[in-house]
């Protein structure tokens, strides 16, 4: 039909595009369980492992002492609360604590420094289990103000030994080469009938200084918490 003005026109439907059917979205495969640790092991990631309970276990991270990391850790009670064993604090709350206030998980502080390039540096956390703490989350952290330096690069490991000949160790594979990425957790300490270690190797995103947090579930989301101080 056509009236006075401007002619305009209907564009022509356009036939509805077919989808094909949705596919239900695969969960994660579990990760592989390698039972019970003896001796020393060294683990890929999405590999599980447990070692035998012993009075103290500890979890010592260890990189090249041509760069500076700090080393901090999470810990998840059973009753949902977390606590942060640390030795420096975050933008928001300057306080730390090197230890729980259980005095169940403590970090002992910078052990060892050497002088030169091929010098090896480390810093360890003790812990001492009881039935309320549900796991601990180690966490590698390298502030912006001690310069670029990728996890690749510096070979960062962590090794948890409980005292009694068997230690797993969790490398840092994974890592790319990027400069500007802050924070690593090689993996988390479950505590149950025996310690259960898995290697998760997860990263911050680049020049994110948050730090992670443990989720209700007990899964690390990175990039989540508070913004670290600058050291």
């Amino acid at each position: 039909m056509f009236g006075f003005g401007k002619k305009t026109t209907t564009p022509a439907q356009e036939p509805a595009a077919t989808t094909a059917p949705q596919q239900p979205t695969e969960a994660p495969a579990p990760a592989s369980d390698l039972g019970l640790a003896k001796g020393r092991i060294n683990l890929e990631k999405r590999q599980v492992v447990s070692l035998t309970k012993t009075q103290t276990i500890t979890a010592t991270i260890s990189w090249p002492n041509a760069t500076d990391y700090d080393v901090y850790a999470l810990v998840q009670y059973r009753d949902g609360h977390v606590e942060t064993v640390a030795q420096f604090g975050t933008k928001a709350e300057r306080s730390f604590s090197p230890r729980t206030a259980d005095g169940a998980v403590v970090h002992r502080g910078d052990e060892r420094r050497g002088t030169g390039q091929t010098t090896m540096a480390q810093e360890t956390v003790a812990i001492t289990l009881n039935p309320e703490i549900a796991r601990i989350v180690p966490v590698v952290y390298s502030a912006q103000s001690n310069g670029t330096g990728s996890f690749r690069k510096y070979q960062v490991g962590m090794a948890i030994d409980n005292g009694a000949g068997d230690v797993v160790e969790i490398d840092a594979r994974d890592a790319d080469t990027n400069n500007k990425v802050y924070t690593c957790v090689p993996g988390v300490i479950t505590n149950g009938d025996q310690v259960r270690i898995e290697k998760l190797e997860f990263y911050s995103a680049p020049r994110s200084e948050k730090r992670p947090v443990i989720a209700d579930d007990g899964s690390v989301v990175m990039d989540a918490g508070a913004v670290n101080a600058f050291k």
